[in-house]
């Protein structure tokens, strides 16, 4: 009965630090170009986080599937020291970078947790590496790159599309309120209703664009975890007792909530830094940031493919930053997300398998 619990802990812990790590990706631009402020950019994609994640119930069978059993061999056993390993690697390092600030990949980690947990359990035949490559490494390291490439196209033809919208001029306006509303810097001969006409269609689509990529990452994410209350309830001894009915759609709904309520403790940590500390966003480049990430993660969801939101989102800013060859003024924190990129794996991977280590040793 202990052993359950603590599993349904773990699961919930973890689905609460990916809503506080994760929640800054879908509406950072929103606050990086002054659409609007932080605290209401963190509601919506509080509330379009909850939507796509309750939307996994129809949608998300594929990646559910994949995080329950993809990546195991056929033979290898799952017991309760191997979710305890997995899922302590993967909340403790999200929870740990949340704090400091750090935008990583729950993706990333909870498929650390999996490979250190399995080599302690059954060593490297434990996993199914075909699996882990191919449906799991690979989109990962891919998808940031498609997302460079994606926003390049689309900042591309939307310098196209600009070329209606005001551009800023020395005394003109202030360069900041530009930024937030590059027509102010309208000409005269434009009538003052075809003004606000475009103001509200230009600021609809940031909005809307926030919310494809927070409801995106909703629908990818919430499975990934959800997989591993559905394996606790016929794995872990008591667990049947407590679930009784139990399935996989209340396992969604558990994790859902748990993410929402993640996302409105600690989602303005990490929105500092992809709003501010990448590249400035000005109003088209913000908007271009939003669809490439929306367009790749609600792509791969259906397919069954965990693509990380937080490298393609990070992908996509660095898309415009080295396109336009602008830097933010101060405190760039493009190699401490590198960094955080590059060390999640292993880290996950190595709690894990100490977390797995200790529990077979009492």
């Amino acid at each position: 009965m202990l052993t359950a619990a603590a599993v349904f802990i773990l699961v919930m812990m973890l689905a609460w630090a990916n809503g506080a790590n994760d929640i800054a990706k879908g509406v950072a631009t929103l606050v990086g170009n002054g659409t609007t402020g932080a605290r209401r950019a963190v509601l919506w994609g509080t509330l379009w986080t909850l939507i796509g994640g309750l939307t996994a119930i129809i949608w998300g069978a594929a990646l559910l599937k994949t995080f329950s059993t993809g990546y195991l061999s056929p033979g290898f056993s799952v017991d309760t020291t191997f979710l305890v390993g997995t899922l302590a690697g993967a909340a403790c390092w999200v929870l740990a970078a949340t704090r400091l600030g750090l935008p990583v990949s729950t993706t990333h980690a909870l498929l650390g947790g999996i490979v250190g947990a399995a080599l302690v359990a059954a060593g490297p035949q434990a996993l199914h590496t075909a699996a882990v490559t191919n449906k799991a490494l690979l989109p990962l390291l891919l998808s940031p790159l498609i997302a460079v490439a994606l926003c390049v196209l689309l900042l591309l033809a939307a310098r196209v599309v600009a070329k209606k919208v005001p551009a800023w001029a020395p005394g003109c306006c202030d360069p900041q309120e530009w930024r937030k509303n590059p027509y102010v810097c309208a000409t005269p001969s434009r009538t003052r209703a075809e003004l606000a006409s475009a103001e509200r269609v230009w600021t609809a689509l940031h909005w809307l664009s926030g919310a494809a990529i927070s409801f995106a990452r909703g629908l990818n994410d919430v499975p990934k975890i959800a997989a591993f209350l559905v394996i606790a309830v016929v794995t872990v001894p008591g667990a049947e007792r407590i679930a009784g009915q139990f399935n996989a759609t209340w396992a969604i709904v558990a994790v859902a909530l748990a993410m929402a309520c993640g996302c409105l403790w600690g989602g303005f940590r990490i929105l500092n830094v992809l709003a501010h500390r990448v590249t400035p966003l000005d109003a088209s480049s913000g908007l271009v940031a939003n669809l490439a990430t929306s367009m790749l993660v609600l792509a791969a969801s259906p397919l069954g493919l965990p693509v990380s939101t937080t490298h393609v989102a990070a992908g996509s800013l660095m898309g415009i930053r080295w396109l336009q060859k602008t830097r933010p003024d101060h405190a760039d924190a493009l190699k401490m997300i590198l960094f955080g990129w590059i060390v999640t794996l292993p880290v996950a991977a190595a709690i894990a398998a100490l977390a797995s280590w200790s529990l077979n040793h009492i």
